[in-house]
């Protein structure tokens, strides 16, 4: 049994395409539950108006925010909300299929792990698989975009996309108001017994259950969490509409050993994701505080990770789902067009090269071996890369504090008959570098970095 497979597949009703769909598809596909037994997960697949282009649609794997906890509060059953329709045809003007996974539990048999971001990142990854299937004319480049609850999905899956599903092509992680340090989220939602109840409060602790988190609350508290286990997003907008923390005892609910166990377990990690990474957050959001998810995206950098962050003034919560929407979908379509050694050295993604990108290639390749950066193996890279930026920064007439663009790299890449005695001393410190990797000679270094998707480019893909 292979998880992705194709189930199921209905046409949507016509009122579910968002703009700019030529068709969509309710699909139930085969997944995998947090407990490793298979299981029926569903979703949403829809397709761009017009011709596929060379090596198919990109694919964009959608993760909604939060509809409800019940069955029939499922997208692929009521329908996107209006910002998430709008959301969606965007992408679908710039020619990406969408898929749009409800997530393991909603609209199919088995609870649904709400804030368990383990459990369905498996679920937003495997319905690309199912989305290939559908359509013969679906690439394998593929990115995923998540806004509030799915941007805690899409980190998830950012995780571990690559592994997961090698066959695919994956590119990158799009966070919009993502839900980031769930301890320090809920300390500062719930510090202070005068602050209103977040909607985030009463979904949260019907989805983990009650493990110690109810008995403090009080019965207007106990009230507004069972309603979220049925109830619409808009019915838990006026349910806690007017009350205070103090009103359904949710003051301080960190400090409850079951809460606090609960949210550590439901934290994104922090570490260095092997993809880039687009996070989105307005200072106006009066869910998740644009500072909570700026202090991750520094503990992310810190990591070593490649993040793009976007503040926005004055952006409420759902309103980050549009607000810089040209800017993150242009991002993704850099990520999955096709790549040439020029993409893969341009660490910034900035259009230039300069001296900084191949010194932050280095670093990260050294990491990617798993090599300290003070190590002498590391440090022979950083040099051999310093050398090879000194050679093109000569060959091109380019200062080597100025900067090199895609016509003159290619150009000497493809022209430069020195090109691959430039990069001996590289390969030679890569080998050295790399373990199990000293059958790759320079010769193929060179190939790899003229067609890194047409050669061995087991130098650049884990980077």
């Amino acid at each position: 049994m292979r998880t992705g497979e194709v189930l199921e597949r209905h046409p949507l009703p016509a009122e579910f395409l968002p703009g700019h769909a030529e068709d969509g598809n309710l699909v139930r596909y085969r997944g995998v539950g947090h407990d490793g037994i298979h299981r029926v997960v569903s979703g949403s697949v829809f397709v761009p108006v017009g011709p596929a282009p060379p090596g198919g649609w990109p694919v964009v794997s959608f993760a909604h925010g939060t509809t409800g906890l019940a069955d029939h509060l499922a997208p692929s059953r009521v329908g996107l909300t209006r910002y998430e329709r709008d959301h969606v045809a965007r992408w679908l003007a710039e020619g990406f299929v969408v898929a749009a996974v409800d997530y393991e539990g909603l609209a199919t048999p088995g609870p649904h792990p709400y804030f368990h971001g383990e459990a369905v990142a498996d679920d937003v990854i495997d319905i690309v698989r199912a989305a290939r299937e559908l359509h013969d004319q679906v690439g394998r480049r593929w990115v995923v975009a998540g806004f509030s609850h799915g941007a805690h999905a899409a980190l998830f899956t950012g995780l571990v996309a690559s592994r997961y599903a090698p066959e695919l092509d994956f590119r990158g992680t799009i966070a919009l108001a993502p839900p980031v340090h769930l301890p320090e989220l809920v300390r500062y939602l719930t510090g202070g017994g005068d602050r209103p109840v977040s909607l985030l409060l009463p979904f949260l602790l019907a989805g983990v259950g009650d493990d110690g988190a109810r008995p403090f609350l009080t019965e207007t508290g106990r009230r507004l969490v069972d309603l979220a286990t049925r109830a619409t997003l808009v019915d838990m907008y006026g349910a806690v509409a007017g009350l205070t923390n103090a009103d359904a005892g949710m003051t301080d609910i960190h400090r409850h050993p079951g809460v606090t166990r609960v949210l550590r377990a439901c934290r994104v990690p922090v570490t260095r994701m092997d993809r880039p990474v687009y996070l989105t957050a307005g200072s106006a959001d009066e869910i998740v505080p644009a500072e909570i998810v700026a202090a991750f995206v520094a503990d992310l950098r810190w990591a070593g990770a490649d993040v793009r962050f976007d503040r926005h003034e004055g952006a409420t919560h759902v309103e980050l789902l549009c607000t810089g929407l040209d800017r993150v979908v242009a991002w993704a379509s850099r990520m999955v067009r096709t790549r040439t050694g020029f993409d893969w050295f341009d660490a910034d993604h900035d259009g230039r090269l300069t001296c900084d990108d191949f010194t932050v290639y280095a670093l990260r390749l050294a990491q990617a071996c798993g090599c300290a950066p003070g190590a002498g193996p590391a440090r022979a890279v950083r040099t051999a890369y310093a050398a090879l930026w000194r050679a093109f920064a000569a060959r091109t007439g380019t200062d080597a504090d100025d900067s090199v663009d895609r016509t003159e790299f290619t150009h000497r890449v493809e022209t430069g008959a020195g090109f691959a005695r430039e990069i001996a001393a590289l390969a030679d410190a890569v080998l050295c570098m790399a373990a199990g990797s000293d059958s790759v000679s320079a010769e193929e270094i060179a190939a790899a970095v003229r067609h890194p998707g047409r050669t061995d480019h087991w130098l650049f893909a884990r980077v």
